[in-house]
């Protein structure tokens, strides 16, 4: 039975949901008793608020961390009697959901092929990289937020992807013995706007304004997976360390994305029928209205932060269990349940 350890690094990180995502992932493999070495009640989920990525790689050396922090959906700290018992009745509850909701459905998202008697693709890369493809018995896994994403550079971490060299790590693992990282906002994007039949492979025009990790990450999923990219004045110019041709066309955007914390005030975003919000704020309300909320643009974070997720277990985490992982759809109608329970409590 495995343990594993996980947390959300960065500053702030009190209202981030990814714990509860983790959870709600772990719960959905557990489904699969036989072929899954993963068990919820074997771990643990932390928040690791600093500034600093020698403090979240510290944390997963030692567990400790640099202060302790409310989780702003219980109002208590993860490991606390309070979060533990809430998280697990929104996780339990969650998992009565089965069936994606008929507003999350899509016609456009693909299986993942797994042959008989082979390797799924995602497993395939794994081992290109060297990455254990099976669970150990601890396991340590991290996700990066602002601002760390730029900040890792170190001989000793693996990445199984470009996202040291475009500063735009996101996701960590530790087997016991060496650390691995990944940059999945980017793929997240691309397999979101998939969800929606904005397809980067058959050149969908994406519009994006800022210049840090998660743009970066963004432009470069985009263009490698066969989509263009057109940019807008930000804060700060993006930058990748490739030869990259963006688009100067004057064609219609297929969807815009703005990484920066003000308006991007051009008439071609506005006029774009199709934005992702990057990022998400609290939501008051029934099943019903948050379901609601989740579908008006431009299109809620939680879509993003659901559909980066599951790309970091695919790429890093268990990629040998990506053809058992729930659909972004579903994930997101249990999200929405569990958030609604754990509202109902504060």
């Amino acid at each position: 039975m495995a343990q594993v350890r996980y947390a959300i690094a960065g500053y702030p990180v009190a209202h981030s949901l990814s714990p509860l995502l983790f959870g709600l992932v772990v719960a959905n493999l557990e489904k699969f008793k036989n072929r899954v070495d993963l068990k919820f009640n074997s771990t643990s989920l932390h928040l690791v608020e600093t500034p600093s990525i020698e403090d979240a790689l510290g944390w997963g050396y030692s567990a400790a961390t640099p202060r302790i922090s409310k989780w702003d959906f219980t109002g208590t700290p993860f490991g606390k009697f309070r979060t533990e018992t809430l998280v697990k009745k929104a996780v339990t509850l969650a998992q009565t959901i089965e069936d994606c909701d008929a507003s999350f459905v899509s016609e456009f998202d693909s299986s993942v092929e797994y042959p008989s008697g082979g390797l799924n693709a995602y497993t395939q890369q794994a081992v290109k990289h060297n990455l254990p493809t099976n669970v150990l018995e601890k396991e340590v896994l991290l996700s990066l937020t602002s601002p760390l994403k730029h900040q890792l550079s170190s001989d000793a971490v693996t990445a199984v992807d470009d996202s040291m060299i475009i500063q735009s790590v996101n996701s960590l693992r530790w087997d016991g013995r060496s650390w691995w990282c990944a940059g999945v906002d980017g793929l997240g994007i691309v397999s979101l706007a998939s969800h929606f039949g904005i397809l980067a492979e058959k050149g969908a025009l994406l519009g994006l304004c800022g210049g840090g990790g998660a743009a970066r990450s963004t432009a470069h999923a985009w263009i490698r997976a066969g989509g263009k990219v057109r940019l807008f004045s930000g804060r700060r110019k993006l930058e990748l360390p490739f030869d990259v041709k963006f688009d100067t066309s004057s064609a219609p955007l297929d969807l815009v994305i703005n990484f920066d914390d003000k308006p991007c005030d051009t008439s071609e975003f506005s006029k774009c029928s199709f934005e992702i919000n990057p990022s998400y704020s609290s939501l008051d309300g029934d099943i019903n209205f948050r379901i609601e909320s989740l579908l008006s643009k431009p299109l809620d974070g939680r879509w993003m932060l659901v559909a980066q997720h599951l790309e970091a277990w695919k790429h890093l985490w268990a990629p040998q269990y990506a053809e058992l992982l729930p659909s972004l759809g579903l994930l997101l109608t249990q999200l929405i349940h569990a958030e609604n329970l754990l509202s109902s409590y504060t």
